[in-house]
C-alpha cells in the first residue's frame, strides 16, 4: 500500500506541476482509453467529457491523448500504444469492466499507473500496485441494492421470508456487483434462491423473464447493460411478473436512455449507481457545491449524468 500511495503522490505531482507556469513544450501528455463508439458510446463519451472539465477547472497544463476502445483487446493494444508511441506515465479510462480489466493488466505489466475513473469490478484492483480507482466498487453497489430492499422496502412489506433473484451479466462486471448482493444477502435474511446469469451478446430475454416468474421472487436485483436491460424488463412487463420491487443494480437504470425507451415502463423501478450532478446540495460541503458548480459550468456534455461526475471525479483527483 505504501508503494502504491507513493506512486499515486508521485503522478499527482506531476499533474500539479503542469499547472503551474510551465512552457506549453513542457506540457504533460496522459493517455485516455475510453469506448467512444459502440454500445458503450454513450457512457463512455460523458465519462471522457467529465475528465475533460476536470482537467479545464484545474488549469493543470496537461493534454490528453484519447483512444477510442470497444473491446478488452483494443483497450489492451491501446496502452500498448500509448506507452511506446506517446511514452504517457498514466492512463485514464475506461467506464467499462471488461475494457478496464484488459487495460489495468496490461499497464501493470509495463508498470505505468493507470487511473479508473469509471469501472466497477472488484478485481481491476486486486493484487496491483500500479492501478488506482476513483469510484465504488461492483460489489459496494451490489450491496447498497441489499441494504436499499432489507432497509427501506422490507419494514412495509410484512415478508416473514424475503425471496431474491439476481439476473446478471456473466463478465468481471455482473460477477462483482452479483457477488456482493448474495454475500450481504445472507446475512441479511433475505434469501437468494435464484441468479439468473447470461451473455449480453447471446440470451432470450422472455426465457430470463419466464425463469424469474417461476422463481416467484419478491426482489429483483438486475445487474445489466443498457441494451440488454432494457429488453429483460419489457419481457418481465409483459410476462406480468409480480415483484415487490425491482432494484437496477448498474448505470444502465440510472441513465435517461432507459426511461426513453421503456417509457411509463420505468416507473417504479429503483436503481443503485453512484450520484449525478442532481445530488442534494444539502450533503454537500459550500467547498463541495462551489466545485459542483465549476465543474457543471466546464462541463461541454449538458446536464452531468453519473458517467459524467465519475469522470469529473477521476480527473479532480488526478490533475488538482
Amino acid at each position: 500500500m505504501t508503494r502504491r500511495l507513493a506512486l499515486a503522490a508521485l503522478i499527482l505531482s506531476l499533474a500539479a506541476a503542469c499547472s503551474e507556469s510551465a512552457p506549453s513544450s513542457h506540457q504533460l501528455v496522459l493517455g485516455a482509453i475510453y469506448p467512444l463508439s459502440g454500445p458503450q458510446a454513450q457512457g463512455g463519451k460523458r465519462e471522457l467529457a467529465g475528465v475533460q472539465a476536470a482537467l479545464r477547472v484545474s488549469g493543470a497544463d496537461v493534454r490528453l491523448q484519447v483512444i477510442d476502445a470497444t473491446t478488452p483487446e483494443q483497450a489492451s493494444v491501446a496502452v500498448d500504444r500509448l506507452v511506446r508511441d506517446y511514452h504517457v506515465p498514466a492512463i485514464l479510462g475506461t467506464y467499462g469492466s471488461t475494457l478496464s480489466a484488459a487495460a489495468s493488466a496490461r499497464a501493470e505489466e509495463l508498470k505505468t499507473v493507470y487511473w479508473e475513473t469509471g469501472a466497477v469490478a472488484d478485481p481491476i484492483t486486486v493484487h496491483r500496485h500500479y492501478v488506482f480507482r476513483t469510484v465504488a466498487t461492483g460489489s459496494a453497489l451490489g450491496r447498497m441494492a441489499v441494504t436499499f430492499s432489507h432497509d427501506v422496502l422490507l419494514p412495509g412489506s410484512h415478508l416473514a421470508a424475503p425471496r431474491a433473484v439476481i439476473i446478471r451479466v456473466d463478465d468481471i462486471y455482473g460477477r462483482s456487483v452479483g457477488g456482493g448482493e448474495q454475500e450481504l444477502a445472507k446475512s441479511m435474511g433475505i434469501n437468494v434462491v435464484d441468479v439468473i446469469e447470461y451473455s449480453p451478446n447471446a440470451y432470450d430475454a422472455n426465457v430470463i423473464a419466464a425463469r424469474l416468474a417461476q422463481d416467484r421472487p419478491d426482489f429483483l436485483w438486475d445487474v445489466s447493460y443498457l441494451d440488454d436491460g432494457v429488453a429483460i424488463w419489457n419481457a418481465i412487463l409483459n410476462s406480468h411478473v409480480t415483484l415487490k420491487a425491482a432494484i437496477g443494480t448498474s448505470s444502465a437504470f440510472c441513465m435517461p436512455e432507459f426511461s426513453r425507451r421503456l417509457g411509463a415502463g420505468s416507473v417504479g423501478v429503483y436503481a443503485a449507481d453512484k450520484p449525478d450532478a442532481d445530488i442534494s446540495q444539502a450533503a454537500l460541503s459550500q467547498s463541495g457545491r462551489d466545485l459542483l458548480a465549476r465543474a457543471q459550468a466546464a462541463y461541454s456534455g449538458g446536464t452531468m449524468d453519473i458517467p459524467a461526475v465519475a469522470g469529473f471525479v477521476g480527473g479532480w483527483t488526478l490533475f488538482h
